[in-house]
């Protein structure tokens, strides 16, 4: 039970960045898994959505390839994971996805 509350503080915490997303934006926090088989690898996103119309639910996604923007210019910067995502929140605000992850840059 102890851990749930600290859980909690940190999900009441990033409802403070609300005011840096578009009303229509939903944030998601994401946890990466990698899963090995003998057939191969295969990664386990788990998303839980901390702002948006559909707040604490997990979704789990299989996936092979991982897309990651390699621009500076949308990288956020800072000294703990809240002021890091609010300095890229701030970079990507109105930034088509097209522009922040060029399709033909995929690594």
């Amino acid at each position: 039970m102890q851990r749930r509350g600290r859980e909690r503080e940190g999900y009441d915490k990033m409802e403070n960045i609300e005011q840096l997303l578009s009303q229509d934006y939903i944030l998601l926090r994401v946890h990466q898994f990698e899963l090995q088989r003998e057939e191969g690898r295969m990664f386990i996103t788990v998303k839980e959505v901390l702002v948006g119309s559909i707040k604490g639910r997990f979704f789990a996604i299989p996936n092979f390839v991982i897309q990651e923007c390699s621009n500076p210019e949308y990288i956020g910067l800072g000294d703990s994971v809240e002021e890091a995502l609010k300095d890229c929140l701030k970079r990507i605000k109105e930034v088509p996805l097209h522009q922040i992850i060029p399709e033909n840059k995929v690594k």
